[in-house]
């Protein structure tokens, strides 16, 4: 019984995001009008680590990101005033990452 609520509460308790701008990206990586978040979802088993990418501008972003957790790079198109999620790991061990991303506009 015990351990059925705290299945209940970890999956119902929100996980604060770590802002990836805040991770160690470089300021001239992230044109001012792209935005870019993480978040660390619970799932059964770990966790999923999605960097959510907010685009802003009047063109399209093509951005790069890599985390410490997932060090592949993933690339992402986001068209403008677009929001996109990338998923960088499923069921990680971690609820924690940093992530990295580089934005272009075109």
């Amino acid at each position: 019984m015990r351990a059925l609520f705290a299945a209940l509460v970890l999956t119902t308790t929100p996980v604060l995001a770590q802002g990836a701008k805040d991770a160690g990206a470089p300021p001239a990586a992230l044109p001012g009008c792209v935005d870019v978040k993480t978040d660390s979802r619970y799932v059964p088993y770990g966790y999923n680590h999605v960097v959510t990418i907010k685009n802003g501008c009047s063109k399209l972003a093509r951005c790069t990101v890599s985390t410490d957790v997932n060090p592949q790079p993933t690339t992402a198109e986001v068209a403008r005033g677009a929001t996109v999620e990338v998923l960088t790991f499923a069921g990680s061990p971690s609820q924690t990452f940093v992530a990295k991303a580089t934005c272009t506009l075109e």
